[in-house]
């Protein structure tokens, strides 16, 4: 029992006890007496009672408000995690998007490299020089291309790291190709062929390896 109770009792009992007074009170004026300061003490103790029974109503209230303003928040908490974590996944997707359009580029570029004719009877010299001029300025591109993508280190750090290896290739197998045709002897042409062919060859394993890396890392 708390002290507000206690004392209410206390004021009830008293209350009570003027009016039993009261009752037995002889003469006008006592009787009036007691009446009077036991209907005074009547409306303190129904005055104590309604404040009290307000004071508990208020409690509850503000508790109840407590509650609703924590789960206003807990739900403020979860929509913005929820929110974070889809920025997120779409972030990643973007970047995921970004990397495979340069491996499938990339691969295209290796393929022709491993595959090409170096001595194409149907084309003139100058014909094969501009191929390979043309290679070798891609391949530049599609490395300014892939520096620019803003990689986080948290998506894709294995895949980018592989990716840049086989750019790395695909640069020096370009280069290899274009110079092939500049060589001043016959040992000189197979030995640019061969570094050609497999830098190449380097450059597509690379972007395959990449493009499983970020398949995988799709899933988690």
């Amino acid at each position: 029992m708390t002290v507000e109770v206690l004392l209410l009792a206390i004021a009830c009992g008293m209350t009570l006890l003027a009016y039993m007074i009261a009752i037995n009170a002889h003469g006008p004026t006592r009787l009036s007496l007691s009446y009077l300061i036991a209907t005074v003490m009547l409306a303190a103790t129904v005055w104590g009672i309604v404040q009290y029974v307000n004071a508990g109503q208020d409690v509850k209230k503000m508790a109840e408000f407590k509650q609703l303003e924590m789960e206003k928040k807990l739900a403020e908490e979860r929509i913005k995690s929820q929110e974070e974590a889809l920025k997120a996944s779409k972030e990643k997707m973007s970047i995921a998007a970004d990397l495979n359009q340069i491996i499938a580029t990339g691969t295209g570029y290796t393929s022709s490299m491993i595959n090409v004719d170096l001595q194409d009877q149907s084309a003139d010299l100058e014909t094969l020089m501009g191929r390979a001029a043309d290679i070798k300025k891609k391949a530049d591109e599609l490395k300014e291309k892939f520096e620019k993508i803003p990689v986080k280190n948290e998506y894709y750090t294995e895949a980018t790291e592989i990716i840049n290896n086989a750019i790395q290739s695909l640069s020096e197998a370009a280069y290899y190709y274009r110079a092939y045709y500049y060589s001043e002897n016959s040992e000189q042409e197979r030995s640019r062929e061969r570094i050609l062919r497999q830098k190449a060859r380097n450059a597509y394993d690379d972007f395959q390896k990449a493009s499983s890396q970020i398949a995988s890392s799709g899933k988690k």
